[in-house]
């Protein structure tokens, strides 16, 4: 039974080094002008180890201004691939709102972000911050994401 174990537990190991795309499900804490609550999926790819492409979608509310926000954005991050991974990027996104402000309108926004991964096999966790300089200045300042990953 011990050799069986042993030969799973490599098995995972080995398929955890190889894992190499990830989705993330995470919550997120906006502060631009006003404070702002969501979530939203992120999947990512690494490339050659120390690398990644990622691509998400989300929704935050900030209610004060009874204003809803769906980003998309795309980024590229360098790692470093350990099982405590941190990692740096720079982004591009558009955003859709919807919103009684008539000011606030559809627009793109560029980001730049650090944050780390912490992997065990095939599951993890993540946390990050990011800085956002948003068309609307509404928008601009920081998010916290946290969030829980799968690995294949």
């Amino acid at each position: 039974m011990n050799r069986f174990g042993l030969i799973i537990a490599a098995t995972l190991a080995a398929a955890s080094l190889h894992a190499d795309t990830s989705l993330t499900g995470y919550g997120t804490w906006w502060d631009g002008d006003d404070e702002g609550y969501g979530g939203g999926l992120r999947l990512k790819k690494t490339i050659l180890g120390f690398g990644a492409v990622e691509g998400r979608g989300g929704y935050v509310n900030f209610d004060d201004t009874q204003t809803d926000v769906y980003p998309l954005d795309v980024s590229v991050n360098v790692r470093l691939p350990f099982m405590v991974s941190p990692y740096a990027g720079v982004g591009v996104g558009y955003y859709f709102i919807d919103s009684p402000v008539s000011a606030l309108d559809n627009g793109s926004n560029y980001f730049g972000q650090i944050g780390v991964e912490f992997t065990f096999l095939l599951v993890g966790a993540m946390a990050e911050v990011r800085y956002h300089d948003a068309e609307a200045d509404y928008l601009d300042g920081t998010s916290v994401n946290v969030g829980l990953l799968l690995k294949w």
